[in-house]
């Protein structure tokens, strides 16, 4: 479940967020398939409140390329496709399958990680007004005593066409994991916190860009 509370007054949750069922089918295939997600949206003067399915991205496949253990090169390589099927009510949905390719690589030196992706989101119709996107996400960590995670993020949006042709966007967010925390013996609690904000380009009202300003970002995960 993800919460977020908007400036605006608007309250969002979202149910499932993109979690899923993991199958691995081979030493280095994985085959994830996840649930259709629920939002509702309790919103505040006259914005119009309302509830859900929005667009599904119900399948995941994954091929590591390569890898090496932490004793060793400590790095990985990985390749994945996701497909979102159009599904959404009338206010979430894009009207169109869209192909998401993602190359993501990490390395580790020590204590010290760097997380990094690639990702294309191609929408297979309306793409004049959707438009395609490259996304970026970098992420740096440092591993401090057993449990404490502090990282900095970058994500990165680059819009080559449609309504937002030739704009990019840049969020920064430091931030805090937590983890694992042992609840028992089969089970473990993640915790994370951060604080995102924009740093390119200068708002813009139309078309919004970037698409919001700042906000905390919290998150919790059962291990099992």
């Amino acid at each position: 479940m993800d919460q977020e509370h908007s400036g605006n007054g608007a309250d969002t949750t979202l149910l499932d967020g993109g979690r899923s069922l993991d199958l691995i089918v081979s030493p280095t295939n994985e085959i994830q398939i996840a649930a259709p997600p629920y939002e509702l949206r309790s919103a505040a003067g006259s914005a119009k409140s309302f509830a859900g399915y929005a667009d599904w991205t119900f399948l995941r496949l994954e091929q590591r390329l390569v890898a090496s253990p932490q004793t060793e090169g400590d790095y990985v390589v990985t390749a994945w496709l996701q497909i979102a099927a159009p599904i959404g009510v009338q206010a979430l949905t894009s009207h169109a399958w869209s192909l998401q390719p993602t190359l993501a690589v990490g390395k580790g030196w020590g204590s010290l990680d760097i997380q990094t992706t690639v990702t294309a989101v191609l929408p297979t119709a309306n793409a004049r007004t959707l438009g395609r996107q490259i996304q970026t996400n970098t992420a740096l960590q440092y591993h401090v005593g057993e449990l404490f995670w502090p990282e900095v993020e970058a994500n990165w949006t680059y819009f080559p066409d449609g309504q937002r042709a030739g704009l990019n966007q840049l969020f920064l967010t430091p931030g805090l994991a937590i983890g694992r925390l042992t609840l028992s013996q089969a089970l473990k609690l993640t915790l994370g916190f951060g604080y995102q904000f924009a740093v390119s380009p200068s708002y813009r009202p139309k078309p919004l860009t970037p698409a919001y300003a700042q906000g905390w970002l919290f998150s919790s995960r059962l291990n099992f």
